[in-house]
């Protein structure tokens, strides 16, 4: 199987399994409660298909693309926040205080830093450059939204909902991963081929997706 029917086959799965789950969700009308959530796999859905055209068009593939990493690291962080919104509803608890906040944040921003080094590959064109340096500071402020989210939680010893636990967990791999891909592709530190790591960075947001499909699919248990 070459690069191009590798493609077209996790580009085919991505699609499928969005329409699948968002379906699911509007059916049993999940976007009452969760509407961010929602609202990402409707533009997940479109961005997919805009990228499809946007590999057809001359000089407009990389736009296009600056354009979604953009739009999905926002719907991303959003997601937290709504999460963290269901979290404090669930527990009937006042927001968190933000020294608090702000403490977890800046130790996750430490950690994000550490693990990316921050290094600006100079070296590309400049829509390249600008490519690069998104997907770094998009993945490490993911990456702290989420681990201060959970550190939060945990601190103050908060019950997650099911459904929004399930959606954290799915996300959160997504999360790691793409952290893990940007600083692999960085700073170059494996032998191996630009491309195939986009290609297990996908694989990864279809795990999720076939996570959070069958948890939808699942009776969800009440918690008092």
């Amino acid at each position: 199987m070459n690069l191009d029917s590798i493609d077209l086959t996790l580009w085919l799965a991505g699609a499928t399994m969005e329409f699948a789950l968002l379906s699911i969700l509007l059916y049993n009308r999940i976007y009452r409660s969760l509407p961010v959530f929602c609202f990402f796999l409707g533009w997940c859905l479109l961005s997919d298909i805009g990228m499809a055209l946007a590999v057809r068009l001359p000089n407009a593939y990389l736009p296009a693309t600056l354009a979604s990493i953009t739009g999905d690291a926002l719907f991303q962080l959003a997601i937290l926040a709504e999460l963290g919104k269901a979290v404090l509803c669930h527990n009937h608890v006042d927001p968190p205080s933000k020294a608090v906040l702000v403490l977890l944040a800046l130790i996750a921003c430490l950690i994000a830093g550490v693990l990316n080094k921050w290094r600006i590959p100079t070296e590309y064109p400049f829509l390249q450059m600008v490519y690069m340096v998104l997907l770094q500071v998009f993945a490490a402020l993911r990456v702290v939204f989420l681990l201060t989210l959970v550190w939060w939680t945990s601190v103050q010893k908060l019950r997650w909902p099911t459904r929004e636990l399930q959606i954290l967990t799915g996300l959160g791999v997504y999360i790691m991963v793409t952290l893990c891909v940007v600083v692999l592709h960085t700073h170059k530190l494996v032998d191996v081929g630009y491309h195939r790591l986009d290609q297990l960075l996908v694989a990864s947001y279809l795990f999720a997706l076939g996570y959070w499909i069958l948890a939808s699919t699942t009776k969800v248990a009440k918690t008092e």
